[in-house]
C-alpha cells in the first residue's frame, strides 16, 4: 500500500536529522509521507532561511502513477517509473547524501533490490521493511504492491538494525 507503519516514524527521522543530507531520493514514495517529513525538518524547521530557499534535494521514485496527490509537491522532483528502469537516469543525478527505501524493498526480488543499491550512488543509507513479510497481492490495482522478498541482518550485515513491532529498519 502506498503508506507505512507510523511506529518508525521518530526513529527515521531522527537517523536523517542527525545526517543532516542535502539529497535524498526516495524509492517508492507512495503517498508521499516521508517526503513531507524529510522537507519539513531537513528545510522548514530550522527558520533560519526564508521559505521559499529550500537546501534540499529531495528526489522521488514511483512506479504507480495513481498515487500522485498534492503531497507530492514537496518532492523536488518525482519519476513516475518503475525504478529498475530509471537507474541510468538516477545515476546522472551524482551521488545522493541519502538513499531511502521505506517499506519498498520486499517489493523487489533480492536480485533487484540488490542491482538497485549497488547502481545508485549514496552515502548513506535507510531501509525500512516488514520483518516477517506477508504474502501481498496488488493493493489498489497496482501490481508493483506485490510482495516478492524477505530481507534480513544477514542481507545487512555492515548495517545497524532497529526492529519496531513487525518492521525493521537497517540504516548505515
Amino acid at each position: 500500500m502506498p503508506s507505512s507503519r507510523y511506529d518508525l516514524i521518530p526513529k527515521v527521522l531522527d537517523v536523517v536529522i542527525r545526517q543532516q543530507p542535502k539529497s535524498i531520493c526516495d524509492i517508492g514514495v507512495g503517498f508521499g509521507k516521508w517526503g513531507v517529513l524529510f522537507r519539513e525538518y531537513l528545510d522548514i524547521w530550522d527558520v533560519g532561511e526564508p521559505y521559499e530557499n529550500r537546501r534540499l534535494k529531495l528526489y522521488g521514485v514511483e512506479a504507480f502513477e495513481s498515487y500522485d496527490n498534492p503531497i507530492w509537491q514537496v518532492y523536488d522532483k518525482i519519476f513516475t517509473k518503475d525504478v529498475l528502469s530509471i537507474l541510468p537516469v538516477l545515476s546522472q543525478l551524482g551521488k545522493f547524501d541519502l538513499l531511502f527505501l521505506g517499506d519498498v524493498i520486499e517489493h523487489f526480488t533480492k536480485e533487484e533490490g540488490k542491482r538497485i543499491l549497488s547502481e545508485i550512488e549514496y552515502d548513506k543509507l535507510i531501509i525500512i521493511t516488514p520483518k516477517i513479510v506477508s504474502k501481498q497481492e496488488a493493493v489498489y490495482g497496482n501490481s508493483f504492491e506485490i510482495h516478492k522478498s524477505s530481507w534480513s541482518q544477514e542481507d545487512f550485515p555492515d548495517m545497524f538494525r532497529t526492529e519496531i513491532n513487525n518492521q525493521q529498519m537497517f540504516h548505515n
